[in-house]
């Protein structure tokens, strides 16, 4: 998906659509100025967006590099076309790269002499050239023999020229891209590197000893066999319990086995979907299908390869062979496989698996997971192993590991609290994780474990400790185990990942704790809010803060919330939460302008300081009391002092905020009291958002003339208006209005939960570990956060895998005649 947010603009027809080029994504473009086509390309998608997807004019501004995060400007609809702007933003300077014309895709024809796709060139007669995904240049040479006529990129290292052939006959760059992905993956200059091993897992047998009675068979004596073969988590995998009892063993074990392996290397199975991850597998036969045909069973059969590719997405070659590990090498270096699952099992279903010259049948499994070695280096996957040069089974392979892998030294790490992720696919799977992870804190640090629990994958049922030590961390496990909650303890679910609207409150400034000053993210941003401050305040904000002293003084407190709210939402883009829109609460909303994108930290801090020493002009002669009723009621019970109170901001259903004359306030505060109304005073001596606010409109206005708004990179939703705004408009006449008119506060709550959106805050969090918490309780609503933001310095330590919730899934045909399926627990087996 190109863009990740497409947003209409509010009441001017426009719409803007947001996205990320990144060069993991894009490498053949690394370090290279994006192509003029691919300009194109982006201005053609964004108009596709309303129906004008044919570019009718291209001007090119500046040159795009990546990385970047981008946003084009679709404008209004004039004479059935649009102008589109392409931006792109690094820090607070905004550049625009691209401006043109789109316009529907069936047009009159033109005389225009603008941007069109070039013509293609002349050519032999023959068919035409055909851009072709392939996988390998031995697949496009066997094209080619074939009577395809190919053209080929010109390979480099980290990038690759398209020939003016190929952009010639006017190719979709989407398409010429991918030709050129499958190109450079395919290196063949990859023959000769060595093979790392990043991840293992293993089922294997104790001691020699005679058939287990639940197989219902004994014509061997003894063997090496595995507790329980047949217990499987069918619904981890989204099997129901007919399908898991028609599913060879052998498949089954090799699912969990993947899975964990996976684990193991500190990679989510999940971000694997769609990636070239090649399965190769061998079994031992194919005993198992023979219960199910005598059961009258209906089954699909699948080799175990494609079970495995299956269940967890994987595009990579999919293949079933006697020789897994030196299949799967063979294709990394091929360029087939970016990774590659190289796995074998045996489960003795029947008396035909036991071969008859061998007098100690055994069982097993064993799944490594491999890549090129420059590839683990540069991606940070752990280097378990080298592959030798001719690789030999999996399971000697995965006893090499065992016996090489040392951890790496731990360097030091900030003493600041953490946050453990934990999640399971059901709760008492999630009891069992916690179990599990008690043993650990037996051998490992607190900020080791927890990166690593980061890496796992996200499940619904959720759960996040919070900690500094390991006994904070055990206590909060025990009782997670047993069901019971903990101080330190957030527990949830979340059904599935989105991206918040992060809430600047308003209100009074809470700021009781110096603590979050010693994160590294948040004092270099309070240092940025500090320097956009300096040109307007005579005082300094680090100084104020590291006290806890800010004065009772409007035009100090309401800079110090607003630089504080800023610092916050960095914090939470450390932790890679990034919002789908934004909301603020009366001057909240300077944060949220700047956080978005619309103001600069320079504007911001000019509308913060200089808007507050404006209302030092008011002070001295208003309030402000929260009222407990509803707003309707409200505004029937102050019609009783016309033109002195009014309402100030809807917070809530049945909260409202009334500013105005502080003689009248104090009569509605004695009025409401003997009606047993609940009010409180707030601590302030101005009536924002009242009548008094007139008496500086102009000061105002002029005080902030000079601010220069620009299209934001994040929607913003305005509390004065109620409705998205376009961003463009928050110029001084939108910051009077802000101080005029009441907060549609609760409105705008209303409207955006009506949307599906959910929201996370950036106001004053009280230090570290109520951020942290604040952080848990937005992931359990489904907020998607990076966690080893908690851990600089940690290391990957093996954990224990999934608790697998087994039951047991095994056709007998020895008692009744019939297949059943007999369930029970199982414990979880780790490699």
């Amino acid at each position: 998906m190109v863009f990740d947010l497409v947003e209409p603009i509010a009441g001017t027809g426009a719409l803007l659509c947001c996205g990320d080029l990144r060069a993991e994504t894009h490498p053949w473009l690394a370090g290279k100025p994006l192509p003029r086509e691919l300009l194109a390309e982006l201005l053609s998608l964004a108009g596709a967006e309303v129906g004008c997807a044919h570019v009718r004019e291209l001007r090119v501004e500046a040159e795009l590099l990546l990385p970047a995060r981008f946003q084009v400007r679709v404008g209004a609809l004039e004479n059935g076309m649009r102008a589109v702007h392409l931006y792109t933003r690094r820090g607070e300077d905004w550049t625009e790269h691209a401006t043109g014309i789109v316009e529907p895709a069936v047009v009159a024809e033109t005389t225009d002499d603008g941007w069109h796709p070039l013509p293609p060139a002349p050519r032999a007669d023959g068919p035409e050239p055909q851009v072709v995904p392939f996988t390998t240049t031995e697949h496009a040479r066997e094209l080619a023999r074939g009577g395809e006529r190919l053209v080929f990129a010109d390979e480099h290292e980290a990038t690759a020229v398209v020939l003016p052939e190929v952009l010639g006959s006017a190719t979709p760059p989407l398409i010429v891209r991918a030709g050129v992905a499958y190109a450079l993956d395919g290196n063949e200059n990859a023959v000769d590197e060595p093979i790392a091993v990043i991840g293992v897992s293993g089922r294997f047998p104790g001691e020699i000893g005679p058939v287990p009675e639940d197989r219902g068979w004994d014509v061997s004596p003894r063997g090496a066999f595995l507790r329980a073969p047949g217990d499987f988590d069918a619904a981890f995998f989204g099997m129901s319990g007919e399908q898991a009892l028609v599913v060879d063993p052998q498949h089954r074990l090799l699912l969990e086995t993947a899975w964990e392996a996976f684990e193991n290397a500190g990679i989510d199975p999940e971000r694997m979907r769609g990636e070239k991850v090649g399965v190769f597998t061998g079994v031992h036969g194919r005993h198992y299908e023979s219960l199910v045909w005598a059961a009258s069973m209906d089954a699909r059969p699948m080799p175990a390869a494609v079970r495995v590719a299956q269940a967890f997405g994987l595009a990579g070659p999919a293949v079933e062979t006697g020789e897994a590990c030196r299949t799967a090498v063979e294709s990394l270096r091929r360029g087939e496989s970016a990774m590659a699952l190289a796995g074998w099992a045996s489960v003795l279903a029947t008396p035909d698996a036991v071969d008859s010259v061998d007098a100690d049948p055994a069982e097993g499994a064993g799944v490594l997971l491999l890549q090129r070695l420059s590839e683990a280096e540069r991606l940070g996957h752990p280097v378990l192993a080298i592959v030798p040069e001719r690789p030999g089974p999996v399971a000697e392979l995965i006893e090499s590991v065992r016996r090489t892998v040392r951890p790496e030294p731990a360097e030091p790490i900030a003493d600041l609290p953490m946050a453990w992720p934990l999640s399971a696919k059901s709760e008492a799977a999630l009891r069992a994780r916690a179990t599990q992870l008690l043993s650990c804190l037996d051998t490992d640090a607190p900020a080791d474990i927890g990166l690593s629990l980061a890496e796992r994958t996200e499940f619904t049922h959720r759960a996040v400790v919070i900690g500094e030590n390991p006994d904070e961390f055990r206590a909060a496990l025990t009782a997670l185990a047993d069901g019971r909650t903990a101080p330190n303890l957030v527990l949830g679910s979340a059904a599935e990942t989105t991206a918040p609207v992060l809430v600047f409150p308003g209100g009074e400034l809470d700021w009781s704790s110096n603590e979050l000053l010693e994160h590294p993210v948040f004092a270099d941003r309070i240092a940025d809010c500090e320097r956009a401050l300096a040109a307007h305040v005579d005082w300094s904000l680090t100084e104020l803060l590291h006290n806890e002293l800010v004065p009772d003084r409007v035009d100090v407190v309401l800079p110090v919330r607003w630089a504080v709210q800023v610092a916050v939402a960095a914090l939470w883009e450390s932790f890679g939460v990034r919002p789908s829109a934004v909301l603020g609460h009366g001057d909240g909303e300077i944060a949220a302008a700047v956080v978005c994108g619309a103001l600069s930290i320079e504007d911001g801090a000019k509308v913060a300081a200089l808007r507050a020493r404006a209302l030092r002009g008011i002070v001295g002669r208003g309030g402000a009391v929260s009222v407990a009723l509803p707003e309707h009621e409200v505004v029937d019970r102050i019609g009783f002092w016309p033109g002195r109170v009014g309402v100030a901001a809807i917070d809530a259903p049945d909260s409202v905020l009334v500013t105005g004359d502080a003689t009248a306030l104090d009569e509605l505060m004695y009025r409401f009291k003997a009606d047993r109304i609940r009010v409180r005073r707030l601590p302030v001596g101005h009536a924002a958002h009242s009548s008094h606010v007139e008496e500086i409109e102009q000061l105002v206005k002029d005080l902030l003339a000079g601010i220069t708004p620009v299209p934001a990179a994040v929607p913003f939703f305005s509390t004065v208006t109620g409705d998205w705004f376009d961003t463009t408009e928050l110029t001084a006449d939108y910051w009077y209005w802000n101080l005029r008119q009441p907060v549609l506060f609760a409105h705008a709550l209303k409207a955006l939960a009506d949307q599906g959106c959910v929201f996370a805050e950036a106001g004053e969090p009280g230090g570290p570990r109520q951020f942290l918490a604040e952080v848990a309780r937005a992931h359990l609503r489904g907020v998607a956060v990076d966690w080893r933001a908690c851990f600089p310095g940690a290391r990957r330590v093996a954990l224990p895998t999934y608790p697998f919730q087994r039951e047991r899934y095994w056709i007998d045909l020895t008692h009744s005649g019939s297949p059943a399926s007999a369930a029970r627990s199982a414990d979880h087996t780790a490699a």
